[in-house]
């Protein structure tokens, strides 16, 4: 069984990541993962920060940081899976929403309108016509309008990122409640951030495909550390107060 980063973002594919690609690597080689999956936000926002003038150049763009991140990897042996994390459209003044997509296609992003501007239930019916696996993150953090369960694979029962409230243990209810496959991740941005979450998989798993029908039987077993979660989040707060 190897380690499975869930939730990671990198400079350029994600408006709000910064740290540098040889920094992201390090941070996941020290803390022992096996594969990383990279899902880059796909939103109005970054999208509008892709290089490029057409949709078409900017979806290679997007992807070509993925492949790039691959290659990286493959000097320390560890594996780079495609996700994508969607802002979809809702009600902005009650809050925001994003869907993270496994076994997503550079060809699904570039022969399609926009993802962000797919609605919840339209993103979930792209997936399933797809055979793709969709969860919304972090679905009761600060801000977060919590998705229509009917419309969703999983959901992430845990969060890492402790720049914000993510309320793990309601998320971890929602899962249960609802039957959804829970998740778990550490959703990196920055450089040396407490890396907290992932999942096991077997080491056999080596392709977008492969991941994506091994998360949809539900197998695997997730992994977080609660406890190193709650104390970053501490020290910012204090952080942000001062």
């Amino acid at each position: 069984m190897i380690k499975l980063e869930t939730h990671c973002h990198s400079l350029g594919g994600s408006s709000c990541a910064t740290s540098p690609n040889e920094t992201l690597i390090e941070d996941y080689v020290k803390a022992g993962y096996g594969g990383v999956v990279i899902t880059n936000h796909v939103s109005k926002g970054s999208y509008d920060h892709h290089q490029g003038e057409t949709h078409a150049e900017k979806v290679r763009f997007y992807f070509s940081l993925i492949e790039n991140l691959t290659e990286q990897f493959k000097k320390y042996n560890v594996k780079v899976f495609w996700g994508t994390e969607v802002s979809v459209v809702c009600d902005r003044s009650k809050g925001y929403q994003e869907f993270t997509v496994y076994g997503i296609t550079e060809k699904d992003v570039r022969d399609n309108k926009p993802f962000y501007t797919f609605t919840q239930e339209e993103l979930f019916r792209f997936a399933e016509k797809k055979g793709l696996f969709m969860y919304q993150t972090h679905p009761f953090r600060d801000g977060v309008i919590t998705g229509d369960p009917r419309f969703m694979h999983g959901a992430e029962a845990f969060n890492g990122h402790f720049h914000h409230y993510n309320h793990n243990e309601t998320a971890q209810e929602f899962c249960a409640e609802n039957n959804l496959i829970g998740m778990s991740g550490t959703d990196y941005h920055h450089e040396r951030q407490p890396i907290t979450a992932g999942i096991y998989v077997h080491e056999n798993i080596c392709t977008n495909e492969q991941l994506t029908e091994y998360i949809f039987k539900n197998e695997f077993e997730i992994f977080s550390d609660a406890a190193l979660y709650e104390r970053e989040l501490e020290k910012y707060k204090a952080s942000q107060w001062k």
